[in-house]
């Protein structure tokens, strides 16, 4: 194989979605074609979800085990394959096969998703925290209590004031969450939240930084050696956004992304 060696993004789509939906719809095709990186679509697989009794795609994120019914073996499955499937060893087979077909730059793998989605990157960024550069993410993730990842993986995390399974999944009483970057630091739930991701990174959740622009804020956490722009954890704020993938992810994310390598 010859030429630049590329970097990889996988996108990683939400419950019920599909990896062709995502290909279409998020921009990371389009992103793709403008820079030059790889970008993956994978598909995840239908479980028998209990809340709905209805098969939905998923991926293997750190809650799944308790949302499906483990003893219905997903469509296509081979007879005795794990229930939930082994997905961050599909995504170490995914790697594999791109760098035996294509000049992949193995220290830049990406990962980026949407609500579930968000929280299998999430899970591969606490798994795979050596051989992921960065993770960027929307709608969901969340680390959780005691993580303890390798290194900790630079990670961009969006989130709409009006998301309705992300105020669920913080605070459901809340009537929506904050844009002002001060409510946001004192929102109780909002800090529990956060709060996970700076003790799994090492970070001191005091120095930080923030802008508050026209329906968006913006909170980032430094770490050293990053520069004074750098980041290991950052937060967008979106005004108004529900849930859905914000039509400026892939170019946000990229942006991050491309500030990030992995050590080996």
């Amino acid at each position: 194989m010859t030429g630049a060696r590329r970097p990889v993004v996988f996108m990683f789509h939400g419950s019920s979605g599909t990896g062709e939906q995502f290909f279409h719809s998020s921009g990371w095709r389009e992103m793709a074609d403008q820079t030059g990186l790889v970008a993956v679509f994978p598909t995840g697989l239908r479980y028998r979800v209990l809340e709905t009794g209805r098969l939905t795609t998923k991926w293997n994120d750190f809650s799944l085990a308790a949302e499906i019914d483990t003893n219905e073996l997903p469509p296509g499955s081979d007879a005795g394959a794990p229930v939930p499937a082994d997905d961050v060893s599909f995504v170490d087979a995914m790697v594999a096969d791109l760098q035996g077909g294509l000049p992949i730059d193995g220290r830049r793998v990406y990962a980026a998703g949407f609500s579930n989605g968000a929280g299998f990157a999430a899970r591969l960024s606490v798994d795979r925290a050596e051989q992921l550069a960065a993770a960027a993410y929307s709608g969901g993730g969340g680390m959780p209590a005691g993580a303890a990842p390798a290194r900790p993986v630079p990670t961009l995390l969006s989130l709409g004031t009006d998301d309705p399974k992300v105020i669920d999944n913080v605070d459901p009483t809340l009537p929506a969450l904050p844009l002002d970057p001060a409510l946001i630091l004192t929102t109780p739930a909002l800090s529990d939240f956060f709060g996970l991701y700076h003790a799994a990174f090492g970070l001191d959740p005091a120095l930080y930084g923030a802008i508050a622009d026209p329906g968006v804020s913006t909170l980032r956490w430094p770490a050293s050696g990053l520069g004074a722009n750098g980041a290991l954890l950052k937060l967008v704020m979106l005004e108004g956004l529900r849930h859905r993938y914000p039509d400026t992810a892939a170019a946000e994310s990229w942006h991050f992304f491309a500030e990030h390598r992995a050590s080996a």
